[in-house]
């Protein structure tokens, strides 16, 4: 059984799995979670077609910290640039990187490929890690209903339409667990 939670300020979800609990000698054992993250499609408005992936400084296995990158999307789109009443059109090459940080500390236990990443979709698993309890309840994460309520106003992203914004906010075009 899986849960998901998104993370308003950067427009990311977590799924969250049980994974067998830490704690070894004298220490005891805590709930831990194995804890897949990607980007909401509000995230994806803002992200034309990605080109590379930057992994940041923390290979996998080791601890990172809330806050600490992940990894970078490198991408491109295309957007006009000129248009006029005769209907010629320019168009003008934008480029941009989109950063994925740790939404909370635990230890890192993989990253997407280039290949997945130039597939990014509101499913596409970017990170994976390793979180436990304490780990958990210090992140800003939030359920779905909270999620949508903080995108309903906000605007579409660079390359998002009005509509497709408040269309579906969650995974896979149907609501999370």
């Amino acid at each position: 059984m899986s849960r998901t939670l998104f993370c308003p300020a950067s427009h990311l979800w977590a799924r969250l799995r049980r994974a067998p609990a830490g704690g070894a000698g004298l220490v005891a054992a805590r709930s831990a979670w194995r804890v897949e993250v990607g980007l909401t499609a509000h995230a994806l408005e803002d992200i034309g077609d990605v080109i590379a992936v930057g992994h940041g400084p923390t290979a996998p296995g080791n601890r990172v910290e809330a806050g600490a990158a992940l990894l970078t999307l490198d991408w491109e789109a295309h957007r006009v640039s000129t248009a006029d009443e005769l209907y010629h059109t320019q168009w003008a090459l934008v480029e941009g990187a989109h950063p994925l940080h740790s939404p909370f500390g635990g230890t890192l236990l993989g990253l997407c490929s280039d290949d997945d990443a130039r597939r990014l979709g509101p499913e596409t698993v970017l990170a994976t890690l390793h979180v436990d309890r304490p780990g958990l309840a210090a992140s800003q994460l939030v359920g779905e209903a909270q999620y949508l309520a903080a995108v309903r106003g906000a605007p579409p992203g660079r390359f998002g339409r009005e509509s497709t914004l408040h269309e579906q906010h969650s995974i896979g075009g149907h609501l999370a667990d």
